[in-house]
């Protein structure tokens, strides 16, 4: 299915609420680009692994040294336990990332405080044409839940679909997908549904009948259900597991330091992360002062050295070498490949009154549990 990300076919949901518009009437008559100097600290979300690495190397330490405002990163935790420091009045973060598809629920539950965008450059601001910034969010990545697989042992005739995937008599050895405990952060459901037939236009609204009988199918071949982003690399460099989802710069990273893994940008589901800020922060200011750096397109384009995420700053583009921004998942020929997850649908609410990302949480404990 082509994808053409030009077209804004990643704004879905919340990103139609305010947008760009509401950004820019925040802006002050002269933006600013070198962040003003401060003290004290800003507590942001880490990730871990290659990304928590690129993240320390790229934004935490030239922040740090621009500004003289002190970095604490705390490693990734669940968006349940997320939602409970902050209904506690002590929130985990003061800047944490949120997927497309849980930002939506977050603002509803008057979770997140609404962005200054006082410290940004403008020109900065306004680039971000492919997902643009709202009220309560502005896009840290555009990135890929892509297949990976042992490339020494399938070399000579390499998996090319999810279906292949779940072919374990012709592709041996063991699985590994994203748990659902984490919703639709690692495609799981769409993966399952595609492995099944559906195509990935007429994914939505998720089929759970038809994607957990798929998932039972897998589930005896499954070594483990990978909870964060390191997980499924380690696991085919470990020869743990033959073929694996994974998020696309886990993958390459791996690569790029020597590992024999292959993958394919083939039914690659493109998703977005953002920074969001949340309701209760003791460091907002300094929490504004880092989105504004992070924000900016030579930040971004060093970032893109260290992990290949895409930047959502078009103005970053420029800045990274052809070489590079080739394997990008947004590069022509990588999206063509691709569809883009719906947060329209994950965000949306039932009739219980449940955003879709957590009635798949819901769902995927009964099923572990033997009640679905």
């Amino acid at each position: 299915m082509s994808v053409d990300l030009k077209r804004r076919k990643l704004v879905h949901g919340t990103l139609a609420a305010g947008g760009l518009v509401a950004a820019q009437a925040l802006l002050p008559r002269r933006a600013l680009a070198q962040i003003p100097r401060g003290s004290g600290q800003v507590v942001v979300y880490n990730g871990g692994g290659a990304w928590g690495e690129a993240k320390r190397i790229a934004l935490f330490e030239p922040f740090e040294r621009e500004t003289g405002i002190k970095v604490i990163a705390q490693p990734r935790t669940d968006t349940g336990a997320v939602r409970a420091s902050v209904l506690a009045g002590s929130p985990r973060y003061d800047v944490t990332i949120l997927p497309g598809g849980k930002v939506g629920a977050f603002e509803r539950e008057n979770l997140l405080l609404p962005l200054d965008f006082g410290f940004f450059d403008k020109k900065d601001l306004t680039a971000f044409t492919t997902v643009p910034p709202t009220k309560f969010m502005i896009p840290h990545i555009l990135y890929s839940v892509i297949m990976a697989y042992d490339s020494a042992k399938f070399g000579a005739d390499p998996p090319k679909t999810w279906a292949d995937l779940w072919n374990v008599q012709r592709f041996k050895g063991g699985r590994t997908l994203m748990g659902g405990t984490w919703g639709p952060d690692g495609a799981t459901f769409e993966i399952a549904l595609m492995a099944d037939g559906v195509d990935p236009a007429k994914l939505y609204p998720i089929d759970w009948d038809r994607a957990f009988k798929s998932l039972e199918r897998l589930k005896p071949n499954i070594i483990k259900w990978w909870n964060n982003g390191a997980e499924a690399p380690q696991l085919l460099i470990d020869k743990e597991v033959a073929l694996a989802s994974a998020w696309n710069g886990r993958i390459l990273a791996a690569v790029e330091q020597g590992a024999k893994i292959g993958y394919t940008y083939n039914q690659g589901i493109l998703q977005y992360d953002s920074w969001v800020v949340l309701n209760g922060t003791k460091n907002f200011e300094n929490a504004s002062k880092f989105l504004a750096f992070v924000s900016r397109a030579d930040v971004q384009a060093n970032f893109v050295k260290h992990i290949l995420y895409a930047p959502p700053n078009s103005r970053a583009i420029p800045l990274i070498t052809p070489e590079r921004a080739k394997l990008l998942p947004t590069s022509e020929s990588n999206r063509q490949a691709q569809f883009v997850q719906n947060y329209a649908y994950w965000n949306g609410v039932g009739s219980d009154g449940k955003a879709n990302s957590a009635l798949a949480v819901t769902q995927w404990e009964r099923w572990l549990a033997g009640a679905r």
